[in-house]
């Protein structure tokens, strides 16, 4: 029922799977803590927001109707950076480099490198729990030197982290089931389902309002993004089962 909701009924709705999320985050880190283990993440570190954010349509649609004129035109400037690093890469792995260096961080960051959206983040914002300090996150793994990666490695324990990576595999996890439940659920109301960078479908919902109304068909969300130059496969996915309208 997420995709064809008023805006109001959307963000209730995936305010509740939010809620979900966080009640077996709060319970595994409850179970973490008790083995005198550490998580470092904490507000500031702003570290992961460097990374290109992966979210479903409904939850950049919930953030599109609650931005402040700043914060609109931050996602503005976002944007047209983002689109020049997708000019200029041709493969994943520089594109996520390009992101981490010249696209910048979210613009949902404010001047003290919190997050300004934080009650309706992404599961996948939620997801993400660092085991090693805040450094870390800012490392360019490619940047390091064989014995540096060697010891980083084997610093981490792989029956908790998603190895190679220090951030938790449980809550990735599960944030990506419950994506892929809103997904399915979309694809079902809407017959096309939209998936990929956060912040390039926050800025369509509120160009486009792509989801309001449930009026918006495939074909026509396939032609904004080939019009937007925001139907890269590094950027977007956008999944039909059929064209309807």
């Amino acid at each position: 029922m997420l995709a064809s909701l008023g805006r109001g009924e959307l963000e209730r709705s995936i305010l509740r799977q939010h809620r979900q999320f966080d009640r077996f985050i709060d319970q595994w880190l409850t179970d973490y803590r008790a083995l005198d283990k550490t998580i470092y993440c904490q507000p500031g570190c702003s570290g992961c927001c460097f990374l290109a954010v992966h979210a479903t349509f409904p939850e950049a649609a919930a953030i599109a109707g609650q931005l402040s004129r700043k914060q609109t035109t931050q996602l503005s400037t976002y944007i047209s950076r983002l689109k020049q690093a997708l000019s200029a890469t041709s493969d994943l792995k520089s594109y996520l480099k390009s992101h981490r260096q010249s696209v910048g961080p979210c613009p949902f960051l404010d001047g003290r490198n919190n997050c300004s959206i934080y009650p309706i983040r992404p599961l996948s914002c939620r997801a993400l729990l660092s085991t090693r300090p805040a450094d870390w996150c800012t490392v360019d793994f490619s940047e390091l030197d064989k014995w540096d990666k060697l010891a980083y490695e084997s610093s981490l324990d792989r029956q908790v982290v998603a190895w190679p990576s220090h951030f938790i595999a449980a809550t990735q996890n599960f944030g990506r089931t419950l994506e892929d439940q809103m997904i399915e659920t979309m694809q079902h109301e809407k017959g096309w389902a939209l998936s990929g960078n956060l912040c390039a479908m926050v800025w369509l919902e509120q160009k486009y309002q792509v989801g309001q109304g449930g009026n918006f068909a495939a074909r026509q969300a396939t032609e904004v993004l080939a019009a937007e130059g925001l139907d890269h496969e590094f950027l977007l996915c956008l999944s039909a089962s059929s064209y309807p309208g």
